[in-house]
């Protein structure tokens, strides 16, 4: 579970919670009467779980051509809930935007504090399809391929002689500098 929640949002996701997914592409919130269809799914880039395997998510997403997009590089995807019960449903539907396909969840507008965000991930294209005459269909995956490029190569060298011991910590920050990653310690 992502450990940056507050009680708050423990209490309520045990409830009939007004939930909220935002799916942005390069930047720009996508309203989600476009979207047609959406999956979250898991791979692993190894026949089997073991030292070097690398867990990814994807995601395919299915856009109506009427929200009028360009191919994204980068699409990122937070999803929340609401922890203010005091909010009148005039007032978080204010907040709110449009229908995920028919599921109790929207986008929110803007930021509102009375919604506590998780980040569910930032995903990279990997393939563009507009050759239907209404939807486009895109796949994409997990920011965490870019571990793997260079093969996966990592020159420690640089942060070791600068420091002369590191820690773990450290050093995964600095990979994850160099392979343009965030990481949350």
């Amino acid at each position: 579970m992502y450990k940056e929640v507050s009680s708050k949002w423990n209490e309520n996701i045990l409830k009939n919670v007004q939930a909220v997914m935002n799916v942005y592409f390069d930047g720009v919130l996508i309203n989600p009467n476009y979207i047609t269809d959406f999956k979250l799914g898991n791979i692993l880039f190894d026949e089997e779980l073991k030292l070097g395997a690398t867990p990814s998510q994807y995601i395919n997403i299915q856009i109506h051509k009427k929200a009028n997009i360009k191919i994204p590089k980068i699409i990122k995807i937070d999803y929340g809930i609401l922890i203010n019960n005091a909010l009148t449903v005039k007032e978080v539907n204010a907040m709110t935007v449009g229908d995920l396909n028919g599921i109790k969840v929207k986008s929110l507008s803007k930021d509102d504090s009375s919604f506590e965000m998780i980040p569910m991930g930032i995903y990279n294209v990997d393939d563009y399809n507009d050759e239907d005459d209404n939807v486009i269909n895109i796949k994409a995956l997990d920011n965490i391929i870019k571990l793997d490029t260079d093969k996966g190569y990592y020159d420690a060298s640089e942060i070791i002689n600068q420091n002369k011991s590191v820690t773990l910590e450290k050093l995964a920050l600095d990979i994850c500098a160099k392979k343009g990653l965030e990481l949350r310690v």
